[in-house]
């Protein structure tokens, strides 16, 4: 058994190794060895994720995929998220999260028979849901932050001076991009507008 952390962090702005002494800990304490650290700044509502790929990529059967929470993997749509599962069940990976203790049995060779086959399906179950509860958070978050950017526009907050009204209308395009999923240097480009001006406009909200 090889044991993969995997660190993600949304932004470039966020510090994707804040955890690393967490999981670092949860290794000794376990009596574990990182076999590679792989360490990103991707959203976590995105599939394609290079190093979450290139993990699955070198991870083999039986191995283990340790991440901090459940959110720092996942925070996709369900159609997406079963992509996900699917291929990490495919590889024989086993989903190792801080915050799902019913999986640290993993670690645990001594875990077989129906007491572990029990927690197993207890496992999945938590894994579900708090896949399912990770992605809600995510789309309140935008959804809170669309009606924040919403109300600063009808309340003329969104700059010091007056906005260009097809620039504000990009903007609002490149936040509904956000609430698929892109980055905000990605919507930024596909809206037609810098990553500085969007910055600006969520920052106003």
């Amino acid at each position: 058994m090889k044991l993969f952390p995997y660190l993600r962090a949304s932004t470039k702005e966020q510090d994707a190794t804040r955890a690393k002494s967490v999981l670092n800990d949860f290794i000794q304490e376990n009596n574990q060895e990182p076999e590679q650290w792989f360490i990103e700044n991707e959203s976590g509502a995105t599939l394609e994720r290079p190093a979450l790929m290139q993990l699955l990529d070198v991870a083999g059967k039986g191995d283990v995929l340790l991440i901090e929470a459940v959110d720092r993997l996942t925070r996709l749509s369900a159609d997406n998220w079963k992509k996900l599962k699917r291929a990490i069940e495919d590889k024989g990976i086993h989903i190792v999260s801080l915050d799902l203790p019913t999986s640290h049995m993993v670690l645990n060779a001594s875990s077989g028979g129906l007491v572990g086959d029990i927690l197993v399906h207890v496992n999945n179950l938590l894994l579900e849901i708090l896949a399912t509860t990770a992605r809600k958070d995510y789309e309140d978050r935008r959804r809170r932050q669309a009606e924040g950017i919403a109300k600063a526009k009808a309340e003329g907050r969104l700059t010091g001076r007056k906005a260009n009204p097809e620039t504000v209308k990009k903007c609002a395009y490149a936040v509904e991009l956000l609430g698929k999923g892109l980055k905000k240097e990605e919507a930024a480009r596909a809206a037609g507008i810098g990553v500085a001006t969007l910055y600006r406009y969520l920052k106003a909200a």
